[in-house]
C-alpha cells in the first residue's frame, strides 16, 4: 500500500511565481505516482477553480487531467475533497476519470488505520465570514445562476475572484494561530481517528499525540509538501526533484 495526500496546488493561479518550476514539480510526482501509488487523496484547492457547465470545463488543466487519466489506468483508487477554490465538482471527476467526490470530509479506512480528510477552510471559529461566503457559494440555486453566465466571462470572473481571496488568505491564515486546527484534530482523535490531514494553511505541520498525527499538507506552491501512508505510518514529505 502507498496512499498520497496532496492539497493546495491552486493550478492554474495567475500568482504563482514560477509556474514552469511547479509544473515540472507536479509532472515529477505523478510519474512517482504512476510507479508505486495504490491510492491518491487530493485535499482541496488542486486547481485554482474549477467550475463545471453542463459540456464545458475549464481547458488550461487538459495536461493535468491527463496524468490523473494515466493514474485511473493504472488502478489507483482516487478521491477528491472539494477546496473554497474549487469548491464545485460536479460530475465529472466521477463519471469520467474514476475519482470519487466529496464536498466537505472524506472518512475512510487503509490497513485497519481511520483517517478523517478534510480540506480545513472553515475550522478556525474566527472564520465566520468564510462560513457565511460557503454556504452562498454551494448554494445549489446560486450555481445555477451562475451557469447562466457564458463560460468565458464566468471563469475569467471567478478568477479574479479567487485571487483576491487567496491574497486576502495568505495574510489572514498567516495572522493566526495552529491551535484551532490542532484543537481540531485532537477531537478526531477522541472521536477514533488514528489520522486527520487538512491542508488550506499552506503550512505544513505535523502534531502528533501519542500514536495519532495530524498532518497538514503544506502547498505545491512554495513548500512542495505532501504525505504518504505506507501501510504503517503517515509521514510528511517534500518532494525534490
Amino acid at each position: 500500500m502507498k496512499a498520497y495526500f496532496i492539497s493546495d496546488l491552486h493550478l492554474g493561479a495567475r500568482e504563482i511565481e514560477n509556474p514552469e518550476l511547479q509544473n515540472q514539480k507536479v509532472n515529477q510526482l505523478f510519474q512517482l505516482m504512476l510507479q508505486d501509488a495504490t491510492h491518491l487523496f487530493v485535499v482541496g484547492d488542486f486547481f485554482d477553480f474549477w467550475f463545471e457547465y453542463r459540456t464545458v470545463i475549464p481547458k488550461q488543466y487538459f495536461s493535468t487531467l491527463i496524468l490523473l487519466q494515466k493514474l485511473k489506468e493504472k488502478g489507483v483508487e482516487m478521491h477528491y475533497l472539494a477546496g473554497n477554490h474549487d469548491f464545485a465538482l460536479g460530475t465529472f471527476f466521477d463519471r469520467n476519470l474514476g475519482i470519487k467526490t466529496h464536498s466537505d470530509e472524506a472518512v475512510v479506512e487503509l490497513n485497519q488505520k481511520k483517517f478523517f480528510i478534510f480540506h480545513g477552510d472553515g475550522v478556525d471559529p474566527e472564520d465566520k465570514g468564510y462560513r457565511f461566503l460557503k454556504r452562498i457559494l454551494r448554494n445549489p440555486f446560486n450555481q445555477k445562476l451562475f451557469r447562466l453566465i457564458h463560460p468565458d466571462f464566468g471563469i475569467r470572473l471567478a478568477k479574479l475572484v479567487s485571487g483576491t481571496s487567496r491574497k486576502y488568505n495568505k495574510i489572514d491564515l498567516k495572522n493566526r494561530s495552529e491551535e484551532a486546527y490542532k484543537q481540531f484534530a485532537e477531537q478526531k482523535f477522541a472521536e477514533g481517528f488514528d489520522y486527520v490531514i487538512m491542508g488550506h494553511r499552506h503550512n505544513p505541520l505535523v502534531h502528533q499525540v501519542g500514536q495519532k498525527k495530524y498532518i497538514n499538507l503544506g502547498d505545491w506552491i512554495i513548500n512542495y509538501s505532501y504525505a504518504v501512508f505506507d501501510g504503517n505510518d503517515l509521514e510528511l514529505k517534500f518532494f525534490r526533484s
